[in-house]
């Protein structure tokens, strides 16, 4: 089965990751989505996702947060019906434009002790 999304990766350095991804979003999809994202941003300490191109259902609440698991910040370029999702999640940063975004991927704060 083909997938219903495409994922890039954008940029790179050291442990921070870019990544964009696209296409429609349903319950099996999320989670492929989550684990994809999980397996590419392994060992990443922050991560950009720019979700905006993602189409979410009309119906309903059906998707689980697609962001990884893992990275110490996410920072979230999305639809903004997926920002209700950030609230549980310490480490999600919601941009509403690609310049804060970036600032935030290029100048991440310092890594906390222990971490």
């Amino acid at each position: 089965m083909s997938a219903l999304f495409r994922i890039r990766v954008l940029a790179t350095s050291g442990t921070r990751i870019w990544c964009a991804a696209a296409g429609r979003l349903t319950v099996r999809t999320s989670r492929a989505l989550h684990e994809e994202l999980t397996d590419r941003c392994a060992g990443a300490s922050v991560v950009v996702l720019d979700l905006r191109e993602i189409q979410l259902p009309v119906e309903g609440d059906l998707l689980a947060p697609p962001w990884p698991d893992g990275p110490h910040a996410v920072h979230l370029l999305a639809p903004a019906s997926l920002r209700g999702r950030t609230a549980v999640d310490v480490r999600v940063h919601w941009h509403v434009d690609v310049d804060t975004a970036w600032s935030a991927w290029c100048d991440p704060p310092a890594t906390q002790p222990g971490k």
